[in-house]
């Protein structure tokens, strides 16, 4: 073909852990890969209510605000989230598009955007698509003081913005400590950067809930600017799409101009399944109950895994554990092991900043969330003998 693309959405990166699904649907496979909650996992009864109350709702067939269904907007501040004063709540298509609306309107191409290694690959797509490029930042759990983010700051001059998953991150299950948290406020404020904030996990803790977010905090250091983005995915339905952001009337209002011009509003039947969902009360009692089925199966699987000799990190909640092999494991060929075995992983490398680089290779992500009770040890044990050859 003889047309030029332009060469930003030429040099998007395949993304690692799509190109996964072809293996997720071969007959018998045990999915310890993706992200996606099992079928227990979800309200089926209180959607398919929502769904038959949004069905009779006109708005729920028509075009809607770009910043999205204002009685939504409203219950999700009666049930969900608090909008500081000067901020503006936005209806994002899940947090990612809040990701990408926040690159968008903070960094022009060139520049350059701070996120943590290992990251999550779509944050990198996000980049990439406008230009921006991406550097790493350590955030060990034993650097209070953030030194490793100090460090990254101080060598990019040229940074408009930090990307943070900062609870039950994605791949490697961590929570930054609230010092932790206080330390990368202040650094930016210093700096007079934004953080992106990505908390699409935070309710799914299993035994105590965890520390404020940083937009919570945000108050307790001045100049601190915090863009917070949250998921309904994660909660009740992938399916829904839906997320939010808030940020401050200054980074929101272009931010809602720039989500117009890509695809005018969020979808309106979705929106309004959220909102009678919402509406019905279910939402408390169905995330307790998820939250005990995710810290059952995250236990069965690392138990299993540990007294294997996998390297295990703790994990307060969310979705995901960054496991490490065992010392003197043959690392070749152990995937396609697994995957005759019938169980797949995320390989750590997917998670590096640079496509292809080898770093994290003795890691690999799991998710413990995707299997039913049954099949979490029968996965465990899939993964132990192609480890063991």
């Amino acid at each position: 073909m003889s047309i030029t693309l332009n060469p930003f959405i030429a040099s998007i990166p395949a993304n690692p852990l799509r190109a996964l699904f072809p293996f997720a649907a071969r007959p018998g496979m045990l999915n310890l890969a993706s992200g996606h909650p099992s079928r227990d996992a979800y309200d089926h009864e209180g959607l398919a209510e929502a769904l038959t109350r949004a069905g009779a709702d006109f708005p729920s067939w028509t075009y809607g605000p770009s910043a999205g269904d204002p009685l939504l907007l409203t219950v999700l501040q009666e049930h969900m989230v608090e909008v500081p004063a000067g901020h503006r709540l936005l209806v994002t298509s899940g947090a990612q598009q809040g990701i990408d609306l926040a690159i968008r309107t903070l960094a022009p191409p060139g520049s350059t955007i701070l996120v943590p290694e290992p990251v999550y690959p779509a944050v990198l797509s996000a980049c990439t698509a406008v230009g921006v490029r991406a550097v790493g930042y350590g955030a060990a759990a034993s650097d209070t003081a953030m030194a490793g983010l100090a460090e990254a700051l101080d060598a990019a001059p040229d940074a408009r913005a930090v990307y943070a998953l900062p609870t039950f991150g994605n791949p490697t299950g961590e929570t930054l400590s609230q010092a932790q948290r206080l330390a990368m406020l202040a650094l930016c404020a210093e700096r007079m950067i934004a953080i992106i904030e990505d908390d699409p996990y935070r309710a799914l803790w299993f035994r105590a809930p965890p520390p404020p977010s940083l937009l919570a905090l945000a108050p307790q250091v001045p100049g601190a600017v915090v863009i917070h983005l949250g998921s309904l995915s994660k909660m009740i339905s992938p399916g829904l799409r839906l997320g939010w952001a808030i940020a401050p009337d200054a980074i929101a209002a272009p931010m809602q101009e720039a989500r117009q011009a890509s695809d005018l509003q969020p979808n309106s039947l979705a929106q309004r399944v959220a909102l009678h969902y919402l509406r019905l009360g279910r939402l408390d009692a169905h995330v307790a109950r998820v939250r005990g089925l995710y810290a059952a199966r995250h236990d069965a699987l690392v138990g299993r895994l540990a007294a294997a000799g996998f390297r295990v990190p703790p994990v307060d909640g969310g979705m995901f554990v960054f496991v490490g092999l065992p010392e003197g494991t043959v690392r070749e060929g152990l995937f396609e092991r697994a995957i005759a075995g019938g169980v797949m992983y995320a390989p750590g490398p997917a998670f590096a900043l640079k496509p292809g680089h080898a770093a994290f290779a003795d890691l690999m992500r799991l998710c413990f969330v995707g299997l039913s009770d049954a099949d979490v040890p029968v996965a465990a044990d899939r993964l132990i003998a192609a480890l063991r050859g």
